[in-house]
């Protein structure tokens, strides 16, 4: 046995089955190739053509390339970008000498023989995967290493590999360690600040606290005083008995104030006091509580802005803003189109009990070519809706829609023949509404000419909160 054999018996030192995609329009080649390749115990997905390697990609993930003959430069080149843009660090291996092995396959083939498994260049193309698998791995995991430096918490819900993504991941890890100062989450709506707020309470040291949400914008002031910081009996008409606030259930845990922009300014006043000396005390009485817990505030309106008009305390900002992460919209950051999609296809094929595997190319294409307007948020939606139609093992570009529910108007609404979800329609309206006023929902109400507690209460419903 030959040294090359040898070490071609050697297992691959990643450890386990790699997924290998084989690109080559030669009949023969191709066969020679896949026959390397599989007895060297690799899973292998064959592809002739830049569109059959695209599909195949998306199926199998591969962990390397092989890219054999029948591409040009320009057109391999164009493949290998645009499979790296959803695969950054996928390994590329091009076969040297393609005309020796065709010439020795032809002589073999011309005396009626099969390609042999302990052929040298088939031990030679075993050889050459393992070592370039290998020293993918090791870059991979100096990537890791490196990033682990730098974001001491690695965060599930976090989705993305964009630049803006890794620096908000670092963010988050600082914020953690930052507990109790108050955190202010800035950015569009439907860019997943509640997200961001539920990854620092639940990597935290109160991740076994409570989480509890106080939604700014749902309730008048005088009834959003008394959830907050709960009463006594008597305190008012319907105060039959004494009820704890949402800053006393929160004990030792997180407190989400939901569109902070949006409070109104007595109860502005009365936060401010908690924040300065975390204490709080029920409407109605007259004995102060310890409120233990860490605020995190979200908002998608200019803070700055609404203090020089007058609109926001001066002192409130500046007590919210101690820790600030700003979230930038999806629009800005399209590289994590395709694996926020992903998840929410994996999320929702789990959830609907479906068996879909990712996105076709042309699917990819259109959502890294679409704005999204409406953000994660939106992305989210539509992937919840593709997968729900999806018959397939691969998302259509058909299923998408994108922006296709902006195209409605009063007059030009027709019930398909096979009809239509009342609900699906409804919920992209509410949507809709949101993104064309910016999460002003004073103004999306009146674009649906409903009130505003009709629209919280379709948001709710729709878990678009």
């Amino acid at each position: 046995m030959s040294a090359a054999q040898k070490e071609a018996k050697l297992p691959v030192a990643v450890g386990r089955m790699h997924s290998v995609l084989l690109i080559e329009s030669d009949p023969q080649l191709q066969r020679f190739w896949q026959t390397a390749l599989t007895d060297g115990g690799f899973q292998v997905a064959i592809a002739a053509t830049p569109d059959d390697a695209l599909q195949q990609a998306a199926l199998a993930a591969p962990n390397l390339v092989f890219l054999g003959t029948g591409l040009d430069g320009s057109k391999a080149v164009g493949l290998l970008e645009t499979l790296r843009r959803n695969s950054p660090n996928l390994s590329v291996l091009a076969p040297a000498n393609v005309a020796q092995v065709r010439q020795e396959l032809n002589a073999m083939e011309s005396h009626g023989a099969v390609t042999p498994a302990s052929s040298l260049k088939v031990d030679q193309v075993r050889i050459a995967v393992t070592n370039a698998l290998n020293l993918e791995q090791l870059t991979r995991e100096k990537q890791g290493s490196d990033a682990a430096d730098l974001q001491p918490t690695q965060f599930e819900e976090i989705v993305g590999t964009s630049p803006q993504t890794q620096a908000l991941r670092r963010a988050i890890g600082e914020a953690i360690q930052a507990d109790p100062a108050t955190v202010l989450i800035l950015g569009e709506t439907g860019t997943g600040k509640a997200v961001v707020a539920r990854a620092i309470h639940g990597n935290g040291l109160r991740q076994k606290k409570p989480f509890v949400v106080v939604e700014c914008t749902a309730m008048p002031a005088a009834l959003l005083e008394s959830e907050l910081f709960g009463y006594e009996a008597g305190a008012f008409t319907d105060a039959r008995a004494s009820k704890k606030g949402l800053l006393e259930v929160a004990e030792g845990g997180t407190v989400f104030l939901d569109e902070i922009g949006d409070l109104e300014m007595p109860v502005q006043a009365k936060l401010l006091r908690v924040l300065e000396d975390k204490r709080a005390r029920r409407l109605g009485g007259t004995q102060d509580y310890a409120a233990n817990v860490r605020f995190v505030a979200a908002t998608n309106r200019p803070l700055e802005t609404l203090v020089r008009e007058g609109r926001f305390r001066q002192d409130l900002y500046f007590r919210l803003n101690v820790f600030h992460i700003s979230l930038g919209p999806l629009r800005e950051r399209k590289d994590d189109v395709v694996s926020l999609a992903r998840h929410f296809v994996g999320q929702f094929s789990r959830a609907f009990h479906k068996q879909i595997h990712g996105l076709s190319f042309a699917a990819q294409q259109q959502l890294f070519a679409y704005d999204w307007p409406g953000n994660v948020r939106e992305l989210r939606n539509i992937m919840e809706r593709a997968v729900i139609l999806e018959q397939g093992e691969l998302i259509s570009p058909r299923h998408l829609a994108l922006g296709a529910m902006g195209l409605m108007t009063e007059d030009a609404i027709h019930l398909p023949e096979g009809g239509i979800a009342l609900e699906e329609v409804e919920k992209s309206l509410v949507t809709q509404a949101l993104e064309r006023t910016g999460g002003n929902q004073t103004e999306a109400a009146k674009l649906l000419k409903i009130t505003r507690f009709a629209l919280r209460t379709r948001m709710k419903k729709f878990a678009l909160l």
